[in-house]
């Protein structure tokens, strides 16, 4: 790694309604400038290794299975992108599978399968496991010339309290931002603009956020899509700040 340098920060942003119109005629537009053909849609389903979503179309993460080698695309086309699990979530036994049952809005795009189960974390004690705090997960083998969205979705259904996570993901750019789980059906949280760090990675961090007040902080991740395209060429930049969307990238 070279010497340390500044990161752009960049705030997620919760979805609750459908794009509206203004954003439906940028993402048109930016991807016939750039072209879908570079772009690609990958999914990621966490939770229960009984209760996986289709591993022809998605990534499955469990407890038990903790890493991917080649990480496949909506299609089923091999991306060259690893995933691994660092910093664990809870471990101990099988995972739970209380989350959305029917997801809807925004999080209806990963499907029951995705949304019932999760992995989570807590703070302090919890069923002869010290602590798991925060959870990890990296990103490798990503393209430095490429742009990064995360949208991230959980779900724990049947409660009363806060059960807010943060998100911190952290590349050559970096983005955070809170979802509560907590009887979620629809919310998701798209964190935007990310580009991988020297090294072609971006972590992803898990914990709990500032709003949770549940007595043993937990916080959930139940599935992830991930979005890449190229970075703009300052051609595609000029074109694309005239339909009023300006992306930017830092010198490297």
């Amino acid at each position: 790694m070279g010497a340390s340098r500044g990161r752009r920060s960049v705030t997620g942003t919760h979805m609750r309604t459908q794009p509206t119109a203004t954003a439906l005629v940028l993402s048109s537009v930016l991807a016939s400038v750039i072209g879908t053909a570079s772009a690609s849609v990958l999914f990621v389903d966490l939770g229960r290794p009984d209760m996986q979503s289709n591993p022809l179309t998605f990534n499955n993460l469990t407890n038990e299975v903790s890493s991917i080698a080649n990480a496949i695309d909506q299609n089923g086309l091999q991306t060259g992108m690893t995933i691994d699990i660092t910093n664990p979530f809870f471990s101990t036994g099988t995972p739970s599978s209380l989350g959305s049952e029917n997801p809807t809005g925004f999080a209806a795009q990963f499907g029951a399968d995705a949304t019932d189960d999760y992995l989570f974390g807590h703070t302090g004690p919890f069923a002869g496991e010290e602590d798991n705090s925060l959870s990890v997960i990296e990103f490798g083998n990503l393209n430095a010339n490429t742009l990064y969205t995360f949208t991230v979705f959980a779900s724990r259904t049947g409660v009363s309290d806060n059960r807010e996570a943060q998100y911190d993901l952290i590349g050559d750019t970096n983005s955070s931002g809170t979802l509560n789980a907590s009887n979620n059906e629809s919310e998701v949280l798209i964190l935007t603009g990310l580009l991988a760090d020297d090294s072609g990675t971006i972590t992803m961090n898990v914990s709990a956020g500032p709003n949770n007040d549940n007595g043993n902080a937990f916080f959930y991740l139940g599935a992830i899509r991930i979005d890449t395209r190229p970075v703009p060429t300052p051609g595609t930049l000029a074109l694309l700040t005239g339909a009023g969307l300006i992306i930017t990238r830092r010198k490297r």
